[in-house]
């Protein structure tokens, strides 16, 4: 998986990302149909980032490059891009257009600036879990290394059913109190996805090509095959084959041949694809949800949500790349 296959990859879920999120824009109207209840069920999109992260750390990790220095400024620049985000849209944006929006207090603002908790928007609670997954990748990667693909995908997707499990029976009595487990379930549930990428880095780096040479290329058959992928998990409602659903699209998208306008729109959504994360909920459902219900329609208000969240990105990454440079972290 090379660096511009991983943007497109990027840019993908970033797209599937805003789909999956629509239903959580206040009054959208259109959304109570079977076309979109498939399309969102399968459109879970943060496994998609887990496979091509994990893809990457593997590589990074058979090259000895996973050291605390690099893990410490990895993290700082996506805190950093966070911090941004928080509060231009808390403490600036918002206390001057919804003046009491937001109960900005130095202990809520601390404990949402590092993730902990997500009140201003429940669309970051991945952020703490995705920094666990990465600091523990080194050792994660030595235990695959030792168990072997079959077995460490075993283990993963036992740990996500019973993850799942806990979540399902004792979030509302229990989890969603105790902070400090919540997230550890949470980080314990991105290891499968994880996983999936840093076995296809183990084939890769074995010898073993994982593009069918059969398949590169057929794109007309390739798209049937995705469609095909998304009506099935669509309709089995199933949470463990996110994952199994995420690896085979993931799979087939590295056989298409992208090209043109397309492979150059995914490619640059990709390259935006944290910052568009990080802001995609206050640029849609929390703070500006009245005038996308303006548009009607959820097709047309899905597209204004992606130019909106794209457009912000290209304001702030310049300014998070430039303070990333002075702080010498790229």
């Amino acid at each position: 998986m090379s660096r511009e296959q991983s943007a497109i990859i990027k840019g993908i879920a970033i797209l599937l990302m805003l789909i999956y999120h629509l239903n959580n824009i206040p009054g959208i109207n259109g959304l109570d149909n079977e076309f979109y209840n498939t399309l969102s069920t399968a459109s879970h999109p943060i496994t998609f980032f887990l496979i091509v992260s994990g893809y990457g750390l593997y590589y990074l990790y058979r090259q000895g490059r996973i050291t605390w220095k690099y893990l410490f400024r990895r993290t700082l620049k996506l805190y950093l891009a966070f911090w941004l985000v928080l509060l231009f849209f808390v403490v600036g944006l918002a206390s001057w257009l919804y003046p009491g929006r937001f109960s900005i207090s130095w202990d809520k603002l601390f404990v949402n600036l590092i993730g902990w908790r997500w009140d201003y928007c429940i669309f970051t609670w991945f952020l703490l879990p995705y920094i666990l997954m990465t600091f523990s990748a080194k050792w994660c990667f030595r235990i695959i290394d030792y168990l072997g693909n079959v077995v460490s995908l075993l283990v993963a997707m036992f740990i996500y059913l019973f993850t799942s499990f806990l979540i399902s029976r004792y979030f509302d009595s229990w989890l969603q109190w105790h902070y400090e487990v919540y997230h550890v379930i949470l980080w314990a549930q991105t290891l499968l996805g994880m996983t999936m990428g840093a076995v296809m880095a183990r084939l890769v780096l074995a010898g073993k090509s994982i593009i069918w040479k059969k398949l590169y290329g057929r794109d007309y058959l390739i798209m049937l095959l995705l469609v095909l992928s998304f009506v099935l998990r669509g309709q089995i409602h199933i949470s463990v084959l996110n994952s199994f659903h995420a690896a085979l699209v993931v799979w087939l998208v590295l056989h298409m041949s992208f090209k043109g306008i397309p492979k150059k729109v995914l490619i640059e959504l990709g390259d935006k694809s944290m910052i568009m994360w990080l802001s995609q909920g206050f640029l849609g459902a929390v703070l500006f949800s009245e005038y996308y219900l303006l548009l009607r329609w959820p097709l047309l208000i899905w597209v204004v949500w992606v130019i909106v969240c794209y457009s912000f990105s290209c304001l702030l990454k310049p300014v998070v790349n430039g303070i990333t440079r002075v702080m010498k972290l790229s």
